[in-house]
């Protein structure tokens, strides 16, 4: 059975409900439901309550691809949308799926996204102001290969340095690079071996062991599932095959120099939240160590050495990590220095 209210008790309960949003308003912000709202008519401004992620990928394997903008507001809102800075209407589209009084369309796998792809951003709006979405890029990716090449193999001097090019395509990032040989082994990786952060693999210096046919660079792009591998590279170490005594060897120690970065001297500038990453792969034989400072300051506490410490990370940097740091390669012969001048902004 259902009960009923007289006309006087319904208005007292709607006095007593804006009396206590009233003063609770006074004090602090507060969301309201809507169903309050829509009962004692109290307006409200537009508010996002749920979108799309700031990148959305459209994997080729995926059915369809939901574009979500959903907004609560009294009056109720109306969506609007943009692409690339200009009107975009989803109903004008007979091809995208729309949902009723929501901002949400869908765009189907149909074999034509590319004219889909771009930067949307949605518009929820009433009488009183308008939300705004954050802007959500649509990426139709384009499957990465690298070219199909003749390489010449590498001949390097026993005790040289040399470098082997990676060159990855481009890609939606985050890229990995693996160097691995044709039946995925990984190439050992130490002091004297590493890969750097342009995805190049670092020698520094040549030993007999380093001669093999099956250098390949390997290409990860884990976001649209993708892996690519360059053509196979050789590397033949020509080896002193005369007196194998220390004198020798001693020959061919030297001191450190940096294979990268180049010069004395290079600028970094990110902007705040940023990981800042400086890199040092020096050469030289005996293998040189890699040390790093801060110039007039400790190293931030939360800094960290990677890559057998040739790669020094500082995550989401601050401001207060701006400054010059120096990074030092040594061995018993010298060392090689060099000077980052570092500005978060």
């Amino acid at each position: 059975m259902r009960s009923q209210q007289s006309p006087g008790l319904a208005a007292m309960l709607k006095l007593s409900v804006i009396t206590c949003i009233y003063a609770f308003h006074t004090t602090t912000a507060i969301d309201i439901p809507l169903e309050v709202l829509g009962h004692v008519n109290i307006e409200q401004l537009p508010t996002i309550t749920d979108q799309a992620p700031s990148s959305l990928i459209a994997f080729p394997f995926d059915e369809s691809f939901p574009v979500t903008c959903e907004a609560k507001g009294n009056p109720e809102p109306e969506f609007q949308w943009k692409k690339n800075g200009e009107d975009f209407d989803p109903y004008l589209d007979p091809r995208l799926m729309k949902e009723e009084n929501s901002g949400t369309f869908v765009i189907p796998n149909n074999g034509n996204l590319t004219e889909y792809q771009g930067t949307y951003r949605c518009y929820a709006s009433n009488k009183l102001g308008t939300a705004i979405s954050k802007e959500i890029e649509f990426i139709v990716p384009n499957v990465p290969k690298f070219p199909k090449e003749k390489l010449d193999p590498v001949e390097v001097e026993e005790g040289q340095p040399f470098i082997l090019k990676c060159d990855p395509p481009t890609g939606v990032p985050p890229l990995q690079i693996y160097w691995m040989t044709i039946n995925l082994q990984h190439i050992e990786q130490d002091e004297r071996v590493s890969t750097g952060l342009n995805g190049d693999l670092y020698f520094s210096h040549a030993v007999e062991k380093d001669s093999r046919r099956d250098y390949c660079c390997y290409a990860a792009f884990p976001r649209i599932r993708t892996i690519v591998q360059k053509t196979a590279m050789s590397v033949n170490v020509k080896t002193r095959k005369g007196d194998r005594s220390e004198s020798a060897n001693a020959i061919l120690e030297r001191k450190p120099s940096l294979l990268t970065p180049p010069g004395d001297s290079s600028e970094k500038l990110l902007v705040k939240g940023e990981d800042l990453e400086l890199e040092c792969i020096p050469e030289g034989i005996p293998t040189p160590q890699v040390e790093w400072m801060k110039i007039g300051e400790q190293l931030p506490v939360k800094a960290k050495l990677e890559n057998h410490r040739k790669l020094l990370i500082v995550p989401s940097a601050e401001q207060e990590d701006s400054g010059r740091y120096m990074c030092r390669a040594k061995n018993p012969l010298g060392e090689a220095v060099h000077y980052f001048t570092v500005r978060v902004e």
